[in-house]
């Protein structure tokens, strides 16, 4: 069974995110696809279809040398598919990640209780924080996101001294782990919106350099492995269409770009779905460090022992 409440160190926080979905990965993913998995599929429909639209709008435009009259003309004429689509899809991606941010929230709860529990359990959990969830999301636009602004402006300001490349490649993870850490605490407990944006900060000071390089780490995981599997077929379409061009001047392939376009088509909704669920990495380390931080606090673990004797969850 694996130990929710423990004193980690940033080790601890990344090394223990890996034997979390070693142990329980099959079930939590299965049940995030059970529960995100119709609205994701919709969304890469969607996606599918808006952007082969688009690259066969591209590959004419090619084809007729490059006109501009041939890409607008099918622009225009889809203006309607394009901003009707756009807005679906920017309510599908909205709802997406409110689940999504929701899910290891509920999923690391119940776990907290060492009890077997089933999708229909961790539905009626998300079902009973839809409040929670929906008022975090609106304070935050109006209070968090503002300050999010302000502080990627005055980061980009500092840029041009130098200072500000170092300063925002901590900034940034530092906020998302500050916004997880404070996210965690309003749904897990009574506390209300600014209670727990001010136990998120607090909690993070005695190991904020713990928690932010445990953020960054799983970062760069999660863009590395995104990248290697995006890249597959990204290069299989672009060798598709150089690999025999001897004569720069030959007119281009129909079928090598129908293939490359299908490439592009397949990178972009490979992105989206990776994204969503390599993310799960991210928000279950901030759960990890999360309870290891109200460890710090609580001392919880000789309670968890005790809850542990006789437990199990397959």
């Amino acid at each position: 069974m694996f130990q929710l409440f423990k004193r980690r160190n940033f080790s601890e926080f990344v090394g223990d995110t890996f034997t979390f979905f070693n142990l329980y990965g099959k079930h939590y993913f299965k049940n995030y696809l059970i529960i995100n998995g119709g609205l994701l599929l919709i969304l890469l429909v969607l996606v599918y279809f808006v952007s082969q639209i688009f690259f066969e709008g591209f590959f004419s435009n090619i084809s007729t040398g490059f006109s501009d009259n041939q890409l607008d003309a099918i622009i225009n004429n889809n203006i309607g598919l394009f901003t009707g689509s756009g807005a679906f899809a920017m309510i599908l991606i909205l709802l997406i990640s409110l689940l999504s941010y929701t899910y290891p929230v509920v999923y690391l709860n119940l776990s907290e209780k060492n009890t077997a529990f089933s999708t229909g359990d961790i539905v009626n959990a998300i079902k009973a924080k839809t409040g929670k969830v929906i008022t975090f999301f609106l304070a935050s636009l109006v209070i968090v996101f503002p300050l999010l602004a302000i502080g990627l402006a005055l980061c980009f300001a500092l840029i041009f001294i130098i200072i500000g490349i170092p300063i925002i490649m901590i900034f940034i993870p530092a906020f998302i782990s500050w916004y997880s850490l404070s996210f965690y605490d309003y749904l897990s407990t009574d506390n209300g919106y600014f209670e727990s944006l001010g136990r998120g900060w607090k909690m993070m000071q005695p190991k904020i350099w713990h928690v932010v390089g445990s953020t960054i780490i799983m970062y760069i995981i999660i863009q590395v492995a995104m990248g290697i599997i995006t890249m597959i077929p990204y290069v299989m379409g672009v060798a598709s269409i150089f690999t025999d061009l001897d004569n720069p001047n030959a007119v281009p392939n129909p079928e090598k770009f129908s293939f490359f376009m299908m490439m592009m088509v397949l990178v972009m909704v490979l992105s989206i779905l990776l994204n969503f669920i390599f993310q799960n990495l991210l928000l279950v380390n901030h759960g990890i460090v999360y309870y290891s931080l109200r460890e710090e606090s609580e001392n919880n673990t000789p309670k968890s022992e005790i809850d542990l004797i006789g437990t199990d969850r397959e």
